[in-house]
């Protein structure tokens, strides 16, 4: 190859680069200033149009240019928002039924289940700001409990609450993305990560929507990267912390998963035998034939395998689909290690949920929180 086309090849490689890193300051300009400026909701039909492969048709790039790694994320990218109306929730994640007490005074929203749960018990009843009723029409959105809640008579449930939390418990919310303010495609979003979440003690479980959220699968996309980064980063703290104080011998990096070389070479030599034994030399195949053999015989209660029958393809299919992975019932999942570690102590788990609060808010950069949303709201329901 001439010095001339090599430098040819090089001037494309280097416009190429320098227009991906030209195109990706420009979205992160224009995310930054669209958080800013708080835009108007996005409707669902501009969400999917946005594909990596109209910025460089823009930018004049002939996709037959583009190196095949760029090619192969652009594909990707597509086939993953093809795949978001599929992911994403079949319904409105908020009915915003307002609920009432007894003397009227409002109460806080809820959804339209738990709002039939309450008339199906009988323990409330439909109703609208102004008169009482007993049926549900298309504009009544009002139930009125039969009973008294905790607080006792003449007083607002509400009234010992923080201004921050009243408001959150009695603004109906919108359902769109909390971050760009989409209103199609939404994902239900845990701010404390689910694998956490799911281990904590009941009281930060029940009836606490608080931190989950709706997100646009793109808006999704972005936090679940720096989430899993954090886990990563949490975790594998905790395992080295561990790992030196341990007594025992406990090996804290240890596998989730335990390989068998054995099961792993058998399986080999089956998957070669299946995809390239034409090209193989005579003595590759006898030694690959006569492992697997081996193998099946093994498994065999007679433990007899005819050696001058050929392998059938049944055979070899089922040596490759062996599973050479064996789950290490030693292993200790990372979530479970972290939550051990706050040993059930509720100041360590309230600023636990307060710092993955603080984390959304810093990677998101939210415009669209549930008024009355804070970091220092309760994390239990019903305290302040």
């Amino acid at each position: 190859m001439s010095n001339s086309n090599r430098s040819i090849q090089l001037a494309g490689l280097g416009a190429i680069l320098a227009a991906s890193v030209m195109l990706y300051l420009q979205r992160q300009r224009n995310r930054a200033s669209q958080s800013k400026s708080n835009p108007s909701p996005k409707s669902s039909d501009d969400i999917g149009n946005d594909n990596e492969l109209s910025y460089y048709q823009n930018l004049g790039i002939s996709t037959a240019s583009l190196p095949p790694h760029i090619l192969r994320n652009i594909a990707k990218e597509l086939r993953r928002k093809s795949k978001a109306e599929f992911l994403s929730m079949k319904s409105p994640m908020y009915d915003n039924v307002f609920m009432l007490d007894p003397d009227r005074n409002l109460m806080c929203t809820i959804s339209l289940k738990k709002a039939k749960w309450y008339i199906r018990k009988g323990i409330a009843e439909w109703t609208s700001p102004i008169i009482a009723g007993d049926k549900l029409d298309d504009t009544c959105k009002y139930i009125r409990l039969l009973f008294q809640p905790n607080g006792g008579k003449g007083t607002n449930c509400t009234s010992d609450k923080s201004d921050s939390e009243r408001l959150y418990l009695q603004t109906p919310k919108q359902n769109i993305c909390v971050s760009c303010g989409s209103n199609g495609h939404h994902m239900r979003h845990y701010i404390v990560p689910y694998s956490y979440r799911s281990l904590f003690p009941d009281e930060y479980k029940s009836h606490m929507s608080h931190d989950i959220v709706i997100l646009c699968p793109d808006c999704h996309l972005n936090i679940d990267t720096a989430t899993k980064r954090r886990m990563n980063q949490l975790e594998g703290e905790l395992r080295d912390e561990l790992n030196k104080s341990s007594t025992d011998g406990y090996d804290y990096w240890c596998s989730p998963v335990i390989e068998d070389t054995y099961l792993y070479h058998v399986r080999s030599c089956a998957i070669a035998l299946v995809k390239w034994r034409e090209n193989m030399p005579f003595e590759k195949v006898a030694s690959h034939e006569r492992e697997v053999r081996e193998f099946l015989a093994g498994r065999q209660q007679n433990g007899i395998i005819d050696e001058d029958a050929p392998l059938t393809k049944a055979q070899l299919q089922s040596v490759c689909g062996v599973n050479y992975r064996i789950k290490n019932d030693e292993y200790i999942p990372g979530s479970e290690l972290v939550v051990q570690s706050l040993n059930c102590d509720g100041d360590k788990i309230e600023a636990f949920i307060k710092e993955w609060r603080r984390h959304f808010i810093n990677v998101v950069r939210p415009g669209f929180m549930p008024r009355g949303w804070s970091v220092d709201n309760p994390v239990i329901c019903g305290r302040s």
